[in-house]
């Protein structure tokens, strides 16, 4: 009888072990990426350039914006969201404005609009009241009539921290103008040496002067000792002996760093550190460079970078093939793709989530604990969802 409850106990120890032997090695769920709860409407989804383009924050609100195509002309649309939520609103601005560029600052968030014959308009919304004041901009109807020319503001940005705004009209041939605000509160234009029918998308404020990237020529530099603009080289990308060699002028982000600025493009692999010295300097994970025929880059480095985030000490470099830059390490560990998704165009981090505007699948979201375990595994992760 003794032998039988001893056998009776082991059996039961052995089930009791194996039961906890099996949670061990059951892996828990991983944490990836989730939808934000704005998505496209699929009606709109088989429109061509139909996505959500911009998404930026203004403490615990979201704000995003698409890129619409209704009978065969762009609608963009502005919404609203707030963190902790998966409900969004359409918010419409005044007077029927289409909203273009978002600029959030100092609690508010600042709406360029998009092309229009009643001339540039930037609004002020304050997500607190919900209201919006429009800033006046009486210099664009003196410097450039408007009777015959549509203007929209396609950046904004703070230099010496006042707005400064580059606005387009379509003059062939001409320069777009760039407008700097006055302590006063009105505009100056300074646009002089800024290349002709261009116009910056992104402007961030570096060792004293603007540094601008335009949509096709590169950045170019406001020195405010002369108030003109002077363009700057292009990097050069060089691995693998020389054998691989590009250069580009489609700078799309840049941010400081301890060195100076670190820059992305949309057809360059990977940062490119800016120095005082204005030289640049690749950083691109060549060790794992992969050569095919077509000469094409593969690698743990985005493949193009359109929106780069400060993240404990790091960078994130959102795009094709995003990933998370150490500098100290000169180390990428690339992200967690989002199926279907080639790029990822913009993106904002808000306490511990990361939000990315994923085009055709919407507002995407991933906590930050995805990203603490990455760096700390030094692995690349992949097919980790929700």
């Amino acid at each position: 009888m003794k032998w039988l409850l001893f056998a009776l106990l082991i059996f039961l120890g052995a089930c009791s072990s194996k039961d906890k032997s099996s949670e061990n090695l059951t892996p828990k769920k991983a944490l990836g990426w989730t939808s934000a709860g704005l998505s496209v409407d699929a009606s709109d989804a088989a429109a061509i350039g139909t996505g959500i383009e911009s998404v930026t924050s203004v403490g615990e609100y979201l704000f995003a914006r698409n890129d619409r195509v209704l009978d065969g002309e762009r609608r963009y649309q502005l919404f609203i969201g707030k963190v902790g939520s998966l409900l969004w609103k359409e918010l419409e601005l005044p007077d029927g404005d289409v909203p273009n560029v978002l600029f959030a600052d100092s609690g508010m968030l600042f709406v360029g609009t998009y092309w229009s014959h009643g001339g540039a308009h930037l609004w002020k919304f304050n997500p607190q009241t919900e209201t919006w004041t429009e800033f006046l901009l009486p210099e664009v109807s003196k410097a450039y009539p408007i009777s015959d020319t549509a203007y929209g503001i396609d950046g904004i940005a703070k230099f010496q921290g006042r707005l400064v705004l580059s606005l387009s009209h379509g003059k062939m041939g001409e320069r777009n103008p760039i407008y700097f605000e006055q302590p006063d509160g009105s505009w100056k234009i300074f646009n002089e040496g800024f290349p002709a029918e261009e116009s910056f998308m992104r402007a961030v404020e570096w060792n004293g002067s603007l540094f601008a990237m335009t949509y096709g020529n590169g950045i170019v530099r406001f020195d405010t000792s002369c108030t003109k603009w002077k363009a700057l080289s292009a990097p050069q990308l060089v691995c693998e002996n020389g054998t691989w060699n590009a250069s580009s002028t489609l700078a799309r982000d840049a941010v400081q760093n301890e060195n100076g600025l670190l820059v992305g493009y949309a057809n360059l692999e990977g940062f490119f550190g800016l120095s005082e010295a204005e030289t640049w300097t690749p950083k691109v994970d060549c060790s794992l460079l992969l050569q095919n025929e077509d000469v094409q880059l593969l690698s743990r480095s985005p493949a193009s970078v359109y929106r780069i985030l400060p993240f404990q000490n790091r960078f994130i470099a959102l795009g094709e093939g995003s990933a998370i830059y150490s500098p100290k390490e000169n180390r990428w560990n690339a992200l967690p793709p989002i199926p279907g998704v080639a790029e990822i165009l913009d993106g904002v981090l808000v306490k511990d989530t990361l939000y990315v505007a994923a085009f055709q699948k919407g507002v995407m979201k991933l906590p930050t604990s995805s990203l603490d375990s990455l760096l700390q595994n030094q692995t690349v992760l992949s097919e980790v969802f929700e």
